[in-house]
């Protein structure tokens, strides 16, 4: 069970999230700490008796205001949290916690375990022509003026290649893309040609792979630029779910629940999982990003995109490459 406190909340409500399964990455508990006086989250396997004694009631005796999270399908400790409160004549208010994800944080609920369900998740969400048609007026118009804006970033990324290291200047690789189909994702090399003679593997943020401007290229996304000749080949968007790499995906399908969703939509250079999670690999990270990637499926509005392009700008200047 962890407390978390804060002097900076703006009100004097606590947070109780029950059966708690980490869903929450840093910034998360940075924004709540924000809102709330003070947040329990109580995992999964907790003794009601010790709860409601050394957690709840004390809290009833400082605070007038209670947030419940709970997680309806296999937590039935809101009806006597509830109760309690009530008796105590305090103030309650209960949200699921698929419905607090989303309207509080703004990602969607990925249960923990892939045999758990979120009855917000539609397996066919996609986009519907209200989408695609502005996505793809942004598509061609931004991509069209960056391609003519970074033309020197090709030419100086073509001289440096080619002095730093041997091989091709470009460099393919098979990603997933919408419908499962596979394509090839155009960057410029970073890595060594014999990067991955030893199999397949996550990329990292200090990468012994890399040669020196390869890794100036990864901290800017100069290396992704390439991505644009994909846009034009109509195999990815500018802004969607980071394409991933079939070997991966396999992996996730089984793993994470809902990840398949994702792939209803054309995968993007940049999306709003890559400016709203810090960088990481393997299944721990794929969940949390995968909260993202949905909620950007779910929610789309013109306002979320030019949001998403706005804080890309932030992570190339900041240099903050993932």
């Amino acid at each position: 069970m962890h407390h978390l406190h804060s002097k900076r909340s703006l009100t004097d409500e606590v947070l109780i999230i029950t059966s708690y399964d980490y869903f929450l990455q840093k910034y998360d508990i940075g924004l709540l700490k924000r809102r709330y006086a003070q947040i329990i989250l109580i995992p999964h396997s907790t003794d009601d008796d010790y709860l409601l004694s050394a957690t709840v009631s004390p809290l009833l005796d400082k605070f007038e205001k209670i947030h419940l999270v709970t997680n309806p399908q296999f937590d039935d400790r809101n009806q006597i949290i509830y109760e309690l409160v009530v008796r105590k004549n305090k103030s309650i208010r209960i949200h699921p916690v698929y419905d607090f994800c989303e309207e509080i944080l703004r990602k969607v609920y990925i249960p923990e375990d892939v045999s758990e369900t979120n009855p917000n998740i539609n397996a066919n969400l996609t986009f519907g022509r209200r989408v695609r048609y502005p996505k793809k007026v942004i598509d061609v118009t931004i991509s069209t003026l960056l391609f003519f804006l970074s033309l020197p970033l090709w030419l100086l990324s073509y001289m440096m290649i080619r002095l730093q290291s041997t091989g091709n200047v470009f460099f393919f690789q098979e990603r997933v893309g919408m419908d499962n189909r596979n394509f090839n994702c155009i960057k410029f090399r970073s890595m060594q040609t014999d990067a991955e003679k030893h199999g397949a593997s996550f990329s990292k943020r200090k990468d012994s792979r890399v040669f020196p401007f390869g890794g100036f290229m990864r901290m800017s996304r100069i290396d992704e630029l390439p991505q644009l000749i994909n846009i034009f080949k109509r195999d990815i968007s500018l802004i969607g779910p980071r394409p991933e790499r079939p070997i991966f995906t396999e992996t996730f399908d089984e793993t994470i629940a809902y990840y398949n969703v994702r792939h209803n939509i054309k995968p993007g250079i940049t999306g709003y999982a890559q400016v709203m999670y810090a960088y990481g690999s393997g299944v721990h990270d794929a969940r949390h990003k995968l909260m993202y990637d949905l909620y950007y499926i779910k929610k789309w509005s013109l306002a979320l995109e030019l949001e998403i392009i706005f804080k890309t700008v932030l992570v190339i200047f900041e240099r903050k490459g993932r």
